[in-house]
């Protein structure tokens, strides 16, 4: 009897133990798919913001177009006739909606994005709010001028007034395609993001396809490297023209014909004395084909079809970044960030002749034409891939590599600043330069009009 009772308490202890195993593999279970309907949940809202902040800045760089191309009529009116207070009006009216159209975007952006569950981020605020201050330094004298001219008398203090307001309430939304006037300018290849993939990936072809100085033997920059001076220094800021926002710039420029203006009214017709500035589509800007979707070039987005011919132009439009946290209870609260980018752009078409629809820009005056807004992939975008809003990218540049390209010193902690560092490396680049001794044969640039290089689709968001 003894031995039976010893016997039955094994095998409860081992049942005890069996069932403790199985309820912590289910806890475990459950908890996991906590966190997979949380990743899952979190993607989704950051998605369905970043869509709708794309859209809400897009649809006013539309509002914005429409509202100068109006004036512009109404210009026309007032050239007719002669007067000289309206047409100023106008023209002063014009150049504030350059401004304040897209920071009404700017301010959109953030209302879809707070919808939909996404809050303040504090590295976005504290971003804006120090380039609101570097604004208000534009108008600072050097030598004869002024760092950059302002479109309008007062501009740069309202324009950072508007900054700051925006600021105030945080921003959630980030404009991923802003281009700032102070940005360096120009051609630097430790401003190329692809230079930091290429050292992290080993992607030794990048480096002969476009660092070569010589194609037999093959000689990149693996091989020309001596040392942080051979990257040369920054390009200065040298921005063409002032009269967009530098977050979510339409891309119109003042023209002023220098006391004629071509109006079909006044004198009989044809060209009247009264002057004033007459808005434009910028053609650094707004060209046709759009570059990217366009299947003759090389390697372009792979699409079903062609884009119909009044839509096919780039021009403005709207790139966006938010981040949605989430935490995971299977790692102790680890915190999980998801990025989405987001891109949309207005649409809008003119009648040109025998009724054919032809882009907004055709006729180089801005009209009122814009209808219609649209997602459209981040390739396809001006500038989606610069990351305007990419914290990190946006320290490097700014803070760290004037450092390092000043006295050679790079940052501990920085993930571009480390890719630096193992591109000084002599055993690096050497095995590069072995490489592609024996292989540059294989780096070819993908042929045009074929499924391009990307593998399928976009490298992000949209």
């Amino acid at each position: 009897m003894k031995g039976s009772r010893t016997k039955n308490g094994r095998r409860r202890g081992q049942t005890i133990v069996f069932l403790l195993l199985a309820l912590t593999i289910l806890v475990f279970a459950f908890l996991w798919n906590v966190d997979l309907h949380r990743l899952v949940s979190g993607k989704i809202s950051a998605q369905d913001a970043g869509d709708a902040a794309a859209i809400g800045a897009a649809r006013w760089q539309g509002e914005t177009l429409n509202l100068i191309g109006n004036l512009n009529l109404v210009h026309g009116l007032a050239a007719a006739s002669g007067d000289d207070a309206a047409i100023d009006a106008i023209t002063q009216m014009q150049a504030r909606i350059c401004f304040t159209g897209p920071l009404a975007g700017l301010v959109v952006a953030q209302i879809a994005a707070k919808n939909n569950r996404i809050y303040q981020n504090d590295d976005f605020t504290d971003l804006l709010k120090k380039h609101a201050e570097e604004v208000r330094r534009y108008d600072q004298g050097v030598g004869d001028g002024i760092i950059f001219p302002e479109p309008f008398e007062g501009a740069w203090d309202e324009y950072a007034g508007m900054l700051d307001a925006i600021v105030a309430d945080g921003l959630a939304a980030a404009p991923d395609n802003a281009l700032f006037f102070g940005d360096a300018t120009g051609g630097h290849i430790l401003l190329e993001k692809d230079f930091y993939e290429a050292v992290a990936g080993r992607e030794w072809c990048w480096f002969y396809l476009n660092t070569a100085t010589s194609l037999e033997p093959p000689r990149t920059l693996l091989d020309d490297f001596v040392s942080y001076e051979t990257f040369g220094p920054l390009p200065a800021p040298d921005p063409p023209r002032y009269e967009n926002s530098e977050i979510f710039g339409v891309g119109v420029h003042a023209v002023d014909f220098g006391g004629a203006v071509p109006i079909g009214a006044g004198d009989g017709g044809g060209w009247n004395k009264t002057s004033g500035a007459w808005y434009y589509y910028s053609s650094s800007m707004w060209s046709s084909p759009w570059p990217g979707m366009n299947q003759e070039e090389a390697d372009p987005l792979p699409m079903a079809g062609q884009v119909k011919p009044e839509y096919d132009y780039a021009g403005a439009d709207a790139v966006v970044r938010l981040y949605f946290r989430t935490y995971r209870m299977t790692s102790q609260g680890k915190e999980d960030d998801i990025v989405w980018t987001a891109a949309a752009k207005p649409f809008g078409s003119l009648d040109g002749e025998d009724g054919v629809r032809v882009p907004p820009h055709t006729f180089g005056m801005v009209l009122p034409a814009f209808r219609d807004v649209r997602l459209i992939p981040i390739d396809a975008a001006t500038s989606g891939g610069d990351g305007s809003f990419d914290v990190e990218w946006r320290r490097h540049t700014d803070e760290h590599l004037p450092v390092y390209l000043d006295c050679g010193r790079l940052e501990d902690g920085c993930r571009y600043c480390s890719l630096i560092k193992r591109f000084e490396e002599a055993s690096f680049r050497n095995a590069g330069i072995a490489w592609l001794r024996k292989n540059h044969e294989q780096c070819t640039r993908p042929p045009p009009g074929g499924g391009g290089g990307r593998g399928g689709g976009s490298r992000r968001g949209h």
